[in-house]
């Protein structure tokens, strides 16, 4: 069969599988060790198997493949897995189970799920949403991929854009800024007429206390 195997690993180590080989454990473990520890999709060959890894949160969904398989159907099928897996341990495929849960003890009997999912996807992996729904995103990805050369061919390169949106949102800030100066200084000179008006009538009023009163008052 296409899929020959699978398994699930944590911290680089296997929690729980399905015919998997012991020929194969060493260059498996070996290639657990070399896995990125960032989430991604890494496909590995020896010999005539290919290993395909899907890895998420730390975990490792896999499969090992006997010659050329689609890779439609091979990460279609680790996705399968991993919602499967997720919705055990963890309740719902949207979440991540905890990490302290993750060990071969409690694991272990996801192995006849990985059996079966295995088992599905040899027979009739055509039948599989999540493949459809991989040619979809796919289809969707070579609709921008024209849209971005449609864009090139007009002669706005996406570094032109990417400088053009660069220097709008620094004139925006700028105007923001001298927006904000503009006000200050018009409420300061507001300020200054008010003062000067009240110093100014101030000074009217005494001037015209001192000449009806006199300048020591004694008049009134």
């Amino acid at each position: 069969m296409p899929i020959s195997s699978s398994l699930v690993a944590f911290e680089r180590v296997i929690i729980a599988e399905d015919s998997v080989s012991p020929s194969v454990a060493p260059a498996l473990q070996k290639m657990l060790s070399l896995l990125p520890r960032h989430d991604a999709k890494v496909s590995y060959q020896l010999e005539q198997d290919v290993f395909h890894f899907f890895i998420e949160n730390d975990i490792v969904y896999a499969c090992i493949t006997s010659g050329h398989y689609e890779n439609r159907i091979v990460f279609g099928f680790l996705l399968h897995i991993k919602d499967a897996f997720k919705a055990s341990f963890a309740g719902r495929a949207d979440r991540y189970p905890r990490h302290a849960d993750l060990t071969p003890e409690n694991c272990h009997g996801f192995s006849s799920t990985l059996a079966s999912s295995r088992k599905m996807f040899n027979e009739s992996p055509q039948e599989d949403k999540v493949c459809r729904i991989k040619e979809q995103l796919s289809a969707t990805r070579e609709v921008m991929l024209q849209n971005l050369d449609s864009i090139i061919e007009r002669g706005d390169r996406i570094d032109t854009l990417c400088d053009r949106t660069e220097l709008l949102r620094d004139e925006a800030q700028g105007f923001h800024y001298n927006a904000r100066s503009l006000k200050h200084a018009v409420l300061m000179h507001q300020i200054n007429i008010i003062i000067g008006a009240v110093i100014l009538l101030a000074i009217l009023v005494l001037i015209i206390a001192f000449s009806v009163c006199g300048i020591d008052f004694k008049k009134c």
